[in-house]
């Protein structure tokens, strides 16, 4: 008794020692740093000329569409968050990368695994009374068996396996699956913002299309209002048949235009359908004009070094180059030995009304060490492998930062020149208005001929349109500099972007 007390304590010792050894181990690879970033202070010098109110240090707030003060569009958005199956699918692929983060870090703890069994065995004559031990079987009842015996079995075993992360293998494992998970993360947002993006785009493009079906339908008016008071003047020869004709033209023109806007308005309510999870055909937008819901809020874009903390397309960067640079520990820790302990233990006995007695117990426990000597160049190959995917990593981190610093001074850039560009097509509609009254009195006066008038109304249609699509370009640049600076939302470790995404996955 003593000498399996002994025995045991011997045991303790030893797995004592490799607990400490294993908690003091060295962990393979370097710790990962952000590389060095060149940051300019501000965006004035990259956005090439004054910004305004554009630029500040402020930060986009997390429901940041709230801003353009469009109910509307604040409901597409939430509902396109809610219903958008692309989105589900992020949000379904953010719990996949959840899951294997604790795959990853499972080989931290002892694996045990508990079976029972019942086996009727009948022993050979034909051979020897512990032949078994001899060819490599465990030692059993079945292997001292006499030849010609038969018994019942009853065994129930408890199995472990403890591989002890002496060189930080699984941890750095458990590091790079969760950078990786992080990484998927914020590819999540990044569906969430362009979606947001697209829905803003869709809903002012909608917009765009009813100013300028409004705009044709006015036109239509004042030129059949046109055509008849020409047809009055030609009935008493006042104007020539001529002006008549060209009138009937305009007058066909304008309505030729108005079917195919209301094409294109069709076309894009479907896109906008789509986008928030709806079959087409099924979200009714009363007409209204842009100018009825445009609102053109400040922007604070904040600094550009804080690119680096909100754009999702960086972030994720950065999440794969830390996942690859902690492959770089895992592939050299293959180098080393890999030392685990291993253990059985249970009760077995031939008679069952013997099975649960003290007597049955029996266990085995111990330390094992593999130690790779050749494996044809495997470890070197995948230690290749991991520093070349790091070097692939940095230089795509390093590339979307300068990307991301090019579609923000871009923006910045066509939003301050569409400003511009509206104030001066303003002052041209408001004068092309003014044209056409003066044209129309002269032409009553007998002063000038129809085709000033026509020129006049065509100048004036043409200024108007153009005045709409300019202001639903400046709104898409708008939407396009709030994802471009990250959007906004509330990035302390909330998961997927919004409620909204959060129920989508329930």
């Amino acid at each position: 008794m003593n000498r399996h007390s002994s025995d045991r304590r011997s045991a303790v010792s030893v797995l004592v020692g490799i607990l400490v050894i294993s908690s003091t181990g060295c962990v393979q690879g370097p710790d990962y740093h952000r590389p060095p970033v060149e940051t300019p202070a501000d965006w004035t010098r990259m956005a090439s000329g004054p910004l305004a109110t554009a630029a500040s240090d402020k930060m986009p707030e997390a429901d940041w569409w709230q801003s353009f003060h469009n109910q509307e569009l604040t409901q597409f958005i939430e509902r396109a968050l809610a219903q958008n199956h692309d989105v589900r699918r992020a949000v379904s692929r953010v719990l996949e990368g959840r899951a294997s983060v604790t795959t990853a870090g499972a080989g931290l703890y002892p694996q045990l695994n508990v079976q029972g069994s019942y086996t009727n065995l009948a022993i050979s004559k034909n051979t020897l009374a512990g032949l078994g031990l001899a060819t490599g079987q465990q030692p059993g009842p079945q292997v001292f068996a006499n030849p010609g015996s038969s018994f019942d079995l009853w065994n129930g075993a408890a199995d472990l396996r403890w591989e002890l992360d002496v060189w930080g293998r699984i941890r750095r494992g458990l590091e790079a699956a969760s950078a990786e998970a992080q990484a998927i993360e914020q590819d999540a947002r990044a569906i969430a913002l362009t979606l947001i993006g697209d829905v803003g785009q869709s809903y002012f493009r909608i917009r765009e299309l009813d100013e300028q079906i409004e705009i044709a339908q006015r036109a239509l008016t004042l030129r059949r209002d046109s055509l008849e008071i020409i047809s009055k003047r030609a009935s008493v020869g006042l104007a020539s048949d001529l002006d008549v004709k060209r009138t009937e033209v305009l007058v066909a023109e304008s309505a030729g235009q108005i079917p195919d806007l209301q094409r294109l308005r069709a076309v894009e309510m479907h896109r906008l359908e789509v986008l928030t999870g709806s079959p087409p055909g099924t979200v009714v937008l009363q007409p209204k004009s842009l100018r009825a819901v445009i609102v053109q809020p400040e922007i604070p874009v904040g600094l550009p070094s804080q690119l680096l903390e909100r754009r999702p397309d960086i972030l994720q960067a950065e999440a794969t180059l830390v996942a690859a640079n902690a492959r770089i520990g895992q592939a050299r820790a293959y180098f080393f030995p890999t030392l685990s302990i291993t253990g059985q233990g249970g009760l077995q006995s031939v008679e069952f009304a013997n099975w649960f007695t003290g007597n049955s117990a029996n266990y085995s426990i111990g330390p094992s060490v593999t130690l790779p000597i050749f494996l044809g160049g495997t470890n070197v190959a995948r230690l290749d492998a991991a520093e070349s995917r790091y070097q692939q990593m940095l230089e795509s981190y390093q590339q979307a930062i300068l990307l991301a610093f090019r579609e923000v001074a871009d923006l910045l850039v066509s939003i301050h020149a569409r400003t511009e560009q509206l104030a001066r097509q303003r002052e041209q509609v408001a004068a092309a208005t003014a044209a056409v009254g003066l044209a129309d009195v002269r032409y009553r006066k007998g002063l000038v001929n129809y085709l000033d008038v026509l020129d006049a109304q065509r100048t004036m249609l043409a200024a108007e349109t153009q005045l709409a699509q300019t202001e639903r370009a400046r709104l898409t640049d708008m939407v396009s500099l709030y994802k471009a600076v990250g959007g906004g939302w509330h990035t302390a470790a909330d998961g997927p972007p919004t409620t909204s995404q959060r129920s989508a996955a329930r």
